[in-house]
């Protein structure tokens, strides 16, 4: 069995502990980013196709939350956006963008996520599943 013990380099000096404590409160003075709604519905129409594209549309928001792709593609993560056109770069980074935070309400990301799941997973069932129209 091997022993593992918990070496500190140095313990923090008040200054850096002051520091630490004031970019939390900058951190949290920040507004929340407004939710990019247009990119991401941009990414959810594209990740419904069936191209090359919508499959790293798709890989891209299941990614951001650490999710599966409902199709069981296994994507590379952030590689991904080398695949999508600029169009849907741009929506895919200004997501990224929101995502960091910070966020009023991470909702509309995981909203579209079960849109896609339900999709997916029903795409055989009538068309009533036929870009997102059943929720």
């Amino acid at each position: 069995m091997i022993e593992c013990e918990y070496i500190a380099l140095h313990e923090q000096t008040p200054a850096e502990t002051a520091a630490v404590v004031a970019e939390l409160k900058r951190i949290l003075r920040m507004p929340a980013t407004p939710v990019p709604e247009e990119s991401i519905s941009l990414l959810y129409e594209a990740a419904c196709q069936d191209t090359g594209g919508s499959q790293a549309a798709r890989n891209f928001l299941f990614w951001l939350v650490g999710q599966s792709d409902p199709t069981g593609y296994v994507g590379d993560g952030g590689l991904e956006l080398r695949r999508l056109d600029g169009q849907l770069k741009k929506a895919a980074l200004q997501v990224l963008e929101w995502w960091a935070g910070p966020t009023k309400s991470d909702q509309p990301i995981y909203d579209i996520l079960a849109k896609l799941d339900q999709y997916f997973t029903h795409r055989g069932d009538a068309n009533s599943f036929a870009r997102g129209e059943a929720a």
